[in-house]
């Protein structure tokens, strides 16, 4: 039995601002910047859902479309195409405007797990015709309109069960309503609707269609008053900054008394603000200190100094005050680059100023990022005097990643800092230098270190103007940096080409001759070697691959033993229990039987563990380390000996790593296989990409353009180089994870606030303790506007206490907890009407930092909003909704929209209220709203709960995204196109059908390497679906260089260009076709009835010589089986067929006659056995009843007749 849920509706991308609320801008506060009007554009999208279930047969229903009726606009009527009754297409809840999905049996791998193997060329055209999605669920409406528009379109259902329903009008009432508070609250002017899309969607069940979803889109624009100029406050806020950095702040930086992470002897400072909570304290001090200074004269505007982080030792500072005209909170930027520096008072000691800037290492354990904590290698030694020079030695020391040096002189500028001898350069008395592990680095193999000499020199100086020659101290310091891997080679044992011919043919580019002399053609051009296979590493005798490898949705997937840096956004998703992705990258090769395995000695790594695994090479779906005597892995010593082989034939990983260091990995294919072959063709796997087209991939590749490193150069880095920039990468990422968490500010999206300001209520605690006296002290002392609070500090305003769990959640990051805020509300007026001006500061509190600390999150401003009695619900019944699951629970069973509903239509009182879900880039809110007739009775004490909060798949790029995500393409068959740009038009063609939502455009936002070069071969190479293997070819679509601030990604699709027969068919044009029709004598229930129709079609036409499975294709094959399954008093249907090869043309229908009657029952699979079964049993025993009766006159007929032979002839001849 269905349960019968309310209607509700479901918000996508947040609309706009549809309340009477002020705002807090995170831009900064310009000066000067003034313009009557401003004209802005904002986009809506919601959803209604109806309890409607229709059957799912052709022409059950239609939907009714009518665009304007003040236009007299005609209406029109659509039906679902034949494709949304087809059997193959997947049964679950389509989203509106979403196209049908095909079952993954009946995708193109159910006929060819490979296409290497694929016999069945028709997969393609049975697949392709889902991709002619007709749109018929999708209603437009362009041009540009007012409100009104809303009451003049409509958008209906009729079907032969119910009346016409109209669906349209909950969702146009709800819009215009919507635009209605906009131009009341906020004063807006000419607002006009634009481009509306209203589209269906539903979910598809056997033989039901239900949960009928309609779905509104709109851009609308409207013109808002802005600011007008005011010349006093600008003069104050130009005032402020000017003081601020001519007297408060020198040379843009602050020195601030801390004591750093200091190592071993004191000889290490290390400092970041990323990571020192102290640091953040003692600047926190210095903002009480300049704010002092900076408003000694008053405060005016309520004005107050704040900062952000924005690097590891640099912040900026900026003003945030409140708007005299529209009450709103600005933040004005005094300061947008101000460098801290510790404060050391001890000069003599003068290396104390030089400051180290730490990375960051992966934790295998945690699956985090912890600061990365120097090794000490060599002790640091006494200071020592040497020719009247002081000489101190700080020792050497080893880290684990990149780090940054600052070394601070004084203002005699008599200092100067070296690195390997060389000076470094300065800029306000800064030295700053970064130390990487270069040793990977080719181009300049002189500047292929880990290990610098640092050099701090004093110069004796009695003045700014003296040269420093005279030098009289030198601090000299060393480190180490130890971050790229030593490189793990596995060569083909056999590979010897200087002494073996047949392999030097296939690293030489061109022919030689018997004495190793290249070979030049009578133009004196050098003759190509055929063999030559460039991708072949000339040391290792293999093809070299750089996959990703996919382990799992657990961190713990990683091989154990070794320990590769996750994306942090994947292990926030799977800490909030969403669904994650974890692997490593490798490099992958196939030797030809045995293989050598050396370490090279450059880099060079001590305390080196390596290990090997053996990997399930029959398992194609997953990557799987299988175990021996319990564990998958086995130490591997590898050495530099090239005697040293292994030969045990499979798949083998193996993953070497140093201490705190990153696993490298190699897999390695041993077996009969040619080295010559890449490893993805010996051993293919689903698990098992190229790593450039895998995510993580793309994500690094994204990175690294804009790090000014150019595609054909990320393509030329070697697995080792690779490890390395990703080691930097996530350094990046969590780096910039921690300031933004620093930096953490009010969510200031004004849905949120709506919510809000909706739970403010009336004190009733101060009510009745003042209400007396209140009339009579405002009238004396306040007049009409006074400030609502009463002597013994109480406020005439709260939030509802019920909600203040539930708002602080908007405020916390997802593994954060929300306890920790507090939500205060000031500066309470009191103005007409029971209306209020007020202020909503919303605070974080932590008591790991100084006592009673409070960061102020944000502060958001409210004017002439109307405060309802709170007692109106003192006696009303109260009703509460929970969500008590915990946040792995929630996000892996509440995934969608009829999920959440299914398990708040649980709770008791849920008939009371409707339900709107609502749905941002950052939460999941679930919305209660009382029905009407039960407000008199009923007070709702959660009008809302936040189901969920989402997570970004990268931190880093947030407004860039992978369009290749909605691509839903992997492979496409030409079908024997001849000509070069029909090929190419049919590919672009059938790339444009297969966008998900938004559809991406050629040589605009994407395009195909080598495109007429690959589809060129494909034309040439024309196939028999009978000839196999197939030759596949590739087309590598990626994003157009000048999107790549806004787009990444690359995808490839694989080509060919199978065919029935290469062979000429007898016919040209299928209306050539004589036959006409043909009869069945098959039960319409039957499961075979589908085949027993294309063999009636092959037989009909071989006499024509025409091959209905090499040349045709059967369009409506499906649609006329379901119907004459679903209709038993069906007789007949039209075929029609389709050129299922370019070389025929036209179409041709064929009528087909059936004459079984029997009735639709059990149409499932068992349900058609045991029919069946019945079937023959009673054919069986009908033919036994039969056969008696005619064997027993058969005998008496014989009877009957010996007696009469023998009486005419043997009788009669005795006589």
């Amino acid at each position: 039995m269905s349960k019968k849920i309310p209607f509700f509706l479901i918000t996508g991308l947040i609309p706009v601002l549809f309340l009477s609320a002020g705002y807090q801008n995170t831009a900064y506060f310009k000066l000067n910047n003034y313009d009557n009007y401003e004209i802005k554009s904002e986009f809506a999208n919601f959803s209604a859902q109806f309890d409607l279930e229709i059957e799912r047969q052709p022409d059950s229903f239609s939907f009714e479309w009518i665009k304007d009726n003040k236009n007299e606009s005609k209406s029109e009527i659509r039906k679902l195409n034949s494709y949304w009754f087809d059997r193959t297409i997947k049964e679950k809840f389509y989203k509106p405007g979403s196209k049908p999905e095909i079952r993954d049996e009946n995708l193109a791998p159910e006929y060819c797990s490979q296409l290497e193997s694929c016999r069945n060329w028709q997969f393609y055209l049975s697949e392709s015709r889902f991709k002619d999605w007709k749109q018929e669920t999708i209603f437009n409406i362009y041009g540009e309109y007012d409100k009104s528009i809303f009451d003049r379109n409509s958008l209906s259902i009729t079907s032969k069960k119910h009346s016409k329903i109209n669906i349209s009008d909950i969702l146009n009432e709800y819009a215009k309503n919507k635009i209605g508070e906009l131009e009341k609250n906020f004063n807006l002017k000419n607002i006009k609707i634009s481009h509306l899309i209203y589209s269906v969607g539903f979910e598809l069940q056997r033989d039901k269609i239900k949960k009928f979803t309609v779905n509104l889109q709109y851009r609308y624009s409207y013109q808002k008053r802005v600011l007008n100029k005011d010349l006093e406050l600008e003069k104050y806020l130009s005032d402020l900054r000017q003081n601020f950095n001519n007297s408060i702040i020198k040379n843009n930086q602050i020195s601030i008394k801390i004591e750093t992470n200091q190592q071993n002897n004191n000889e290490i400072q290390s400092f970041s603000l990323t990571s020192s909570q102290k640091g953040l304290k003692e600047i926190e001090k210095k903002v009480a200190e300049f704010s002092s200074e900076l408003f000694k004269k008053g405060k005016k505007y309520n004005a107050d100094l704040h900062f952000n982080v924005i690097g590891d030792t640099q912040i900026e500072f900026f003003i945030r005050f409140k708007h005299p005209q529209d009450k709103n909170f600005y933040n004005f930027q005094l300061n947008n680059k101000v460098n801290v520096r510790p404060f050391f008072e001890n000069n003599d000691k003068f290396w104390k100023r030089l400051t180290i800037i730490p990375g960051n290492i992966y934790d295998s354990k945690t699956y985090e990022s912890k600061i990365d904590e120097p090794v000490k290698i060599s002790e640091p030694k006494s200071e020592t005097i040497e020719g009247g020079v002081r000489k101190i030695y700080g020792g050497k020391w080893e880290y684990h990643n990149k780090i940054k040096l600052n070394f601070i002189t004084n203002p005699d500028e008599n200092e100067i800092l070296y690195v390997n001898g060389n000076p470094v350069d300065v800029l306000d008395l800064n030295f700053d230098y970064d130390l990487e592990d270069l040793r990977l680095e080719q181009k300049n193999q002189q500047n292929s270190t880990n290990s610098y000499k640092i050099e701090i020199k004093k110069f004796k100086k009695d003045n700014k103007i003296q040269d420093n020659s005279e030098l009289v101290a030198i601090y000299e310091i060393e480190f180490v940096i130890k971050a790229a891997n030593s490189i793990m080679e596995i060569k083909w044992f056999a590979w010897d080409p200087k002494n073996n011919k047949d392999q030097q043919k296939l690293i030489e580019p061109y022919l030689k001759d018997k004495n190793d002399q290249i070979i030049y053609d009578q133009f004196g051009v050098k003759v190509k070697n055929p063999e030559y296979d460039p991708l072949i590493d000339t040391k290792t005798g293999t093809k070299k691959q750089i996959v990703w490898v996919s382990t799992g949705k657990n961190p713990n997937s990683i091989p154990e033993n070794s320990n590769f840096a996750q994306l942090p956004s994947e292990i926030s998703r799977f800490n909030l229990g969403l669904e994650s992705e974890f692997g490593f990258i490798a490099e992958a090769s196939v030797s030809g039987k045995g293989a050598n395995i050396v370490l090279n000695s450059n880099p060079e790594n001590d305390k080196v563990s390596s290990f090997r695994y053996l990997v399930d090479s029959d398992n194609s779906e997953n990557f799987e380390i299988l175990s021996k005597n319990g564990q998958k892995s086995e130490k591997f010593d590898i050495t530099n000996s090239a005697n040293k082989y292994f030969s045990i034939g499979g798949v083998w990983l193996f993953s070497s790593k140093f201490d705190k260091g990153l696993s490298s990995y190699k897999i390695v294919s041993i077996g009969e296989n040619s080295s010559s072959q890449l490893f993805n063709d010996v051993f293919p796997n689903k698990s098992i990409i190229p790593f450039w087209e895998s995510k993580a991939g793309q994500i690094l590749e994204q990175y690294l353009l804009l790090e000014k490193i150019t595609s054909e150069n990320i393509k030329k880095l070697t697995y080792e180089q690779i490890l390395l920039y990703w080691r930097n990468f996530i350094d990046n990422v969590v780096k910039t994870q921690q300031i933004k968490k620093i930096n953490q500010k009010l969510d200031e999206n004004i849905e949120i606030k709506n919510k809000i300001v909706l739970l403010v209520q009336k004190n009733l605690n101060f009510e009745n303790s003042n209400f007396e006296n209140l009339d009579q002290e405002i009238n004396e002392n306040k007049g009409s506007n006074y400030d609502f609070e009463s002597t013994a500090g109480g406020k005439s305003l709260e939030i509802n206490p019920e909600m203040i769990s539930e708002i602080s959640k908007f405020f916390v990051d997802n593994n954060e907890n929300s306890s920790n805020i507090d939500i205060k509300i000031e500066n309470i007026v009191q103005g007409q009407d029971n209306k209020f001006d007020f202020d909503i500061k919303i605070v974080k509190k932590d008591d790991k930092k100084a006592e009673n600390f409070e960061e102020v999150l944000g502060i958001l401003s409210f004017s002439d909003i109307e405060i309802k009695d709170s007692e109106q619900n003192k006696n009303k019944a109260k009703i509460k909704f929970n969500l008590k699951n915990d946040k792995h629970t929630v996000n892996q069973n509440l995934q969608n929209s009829s999920q959440i509903i299914d398990y708040f239509s649980n709770q008791e009182n849920f008939d009371k209220v409707n339900l709107f879900l609502e749905e941002n880039d950052e939460n999941i809110i679930a919305n209660f709203d009382l029905k009407p007739e039960f407000k008199e009775l009923f007070h709702l004490q959660t009008p809302f709960i936040i189901v969920k909060k989402s997570t970004k798949n990268s931190e880093i790029f947030q407004d860039s995204r992978n369009i290749f995500d909605e691509l839903l393409l992997e492979r496409i068959n030409l079908t024997g196109i001849e000509n070069l740009q029909n090929a190419k038009n049919f590919i672009l063609q059938q790339i444009q059908a297969s966008w998900k939502d938004v559809k991406y455009n050629y040589n605009v936002d994407f395009v195909i390497e080598n495109f007429d070069n690959v589809v060129e071969n494909a034309i040439k190479n024309a196939e028999e679906s009978e000839q196999i293997p197939h030759k596949i070819w590739n087309l590598t679509l990626k994003v157009k260089k000048n999107q790549i601030n806004k787009f990444y990604g690359s995808k490839t699709i694989k080509l060919v260009n199978i065919i029935g027969s290469l062979n000429n068919p007898k016919i040209s044009n299928l209306n050539q076709i004589k036959a006409k029709e043909f009869s069945l004598s098959i039960s319409k229930n039957s499961e075979n009835l589908e085949n027993a129709i294309k063999d009636h079609v092959y037989n009909l036409l071989l006499p024509e010589e025409i091959d209905s499975k090499k040349y045709l294709y059967l369009q409506n094959i499906s649609q006329i089986v379901n119907n004459f399954r679903t209709n038993p008093k069906l007789e007949k249907a039209t075929l029609v067929l389709k050129p299922g090869t370019p070389q025929l043309n036209g179409k041709k229908e064929l009528t087909i006659f059936n004459s079984d009657f029997t009735t639709l029952n059990d149409l499932t699979l068992s349900g058609l056995e045991k029919n069946s079964e019945i079937t023959k049993s009673n054919i069986s025993k009908s033919t036994a009843y039969w056969l008696i009766p005619l064997i027993i006159f058969s005998i008496i007929g014989l009877l009957f007749f010996g007696f009469w032979i023998y009486n005419k002839f043997i009788a009669k001849f005795k006589n």
